[in-house]
């Protein structure tokens, strides 16, 4: 092995021992995850809309129909992971899709009247979810604690070998 891997090799084992494994970031939102998957579960009661369905939901709610491209932007989702997840939320008639009437190669995107009750329903436990999710900050950490996670969310990525 050459003097420059011995070194690297070294240097790598010093950072790992010293390394805080509740102060890695991958490692908390694992947690972090976690945590809100269970609450998510047992604070809703029900298992009919996941929390990205929740999401594309609320979208197409607040902004009305929209392109998948737009929509996938909008909640933060690749387009293939959004394709499959609207075609299980079209055969459960909480969305529908229909040729964009500006663009007949795109398909626009609009809640149901279906899709919309079953937000409603889902609405207020996650609103009580997100409280209890944010309950150990202060109302000044919590506002703080989003505005962190949003910028470092929306940052763009980094250059490689940065």
């Amino acid at each position: 092995m050459s003097v420059e891997k011995d070194e690297a090799a070294s240097s790598a084992a010093a950072l790992a021992r010293q390394w805080k494994l509740e102060n890695g970031i991958g490692f908390l939102l694992r947690l972090l995850e976690a945590k809100y998957d269970g609450l998510y579960q047992s604070v809703t009661r029900q298992t009919d809309i996941t929390p990205r369905q929740f999401g594309v939901l609320m979208a197409l709610l607040q902004q009305g129909p929209m392109t998948a491209s737009d929509l996938a932007e909008r909640i933060s989702c690749d387009r293939n992971t959004l394709s499959e997840m609207l075609k299980r939320m079209t055969a459960r008639r909480l969305i529908s899709k229909k040729s964009h009437p500006d663009d007949r190669r795109s398909i626009q995107v609009q809640i149901t009247a279906k899709g919309t009750s079953a937000l409603m329903a889902v609405v207020p436990a996650a609103a009580r979810l997100q409280d209890l999710m944010l309950a150990p900050l202060s109302q000044d950490d919590r506002a703080h604690f989003l505005r962190c996670m949003l910028a470092i969310a929306k940052s763009p990525p980094p250059e490689p070998g940065a």
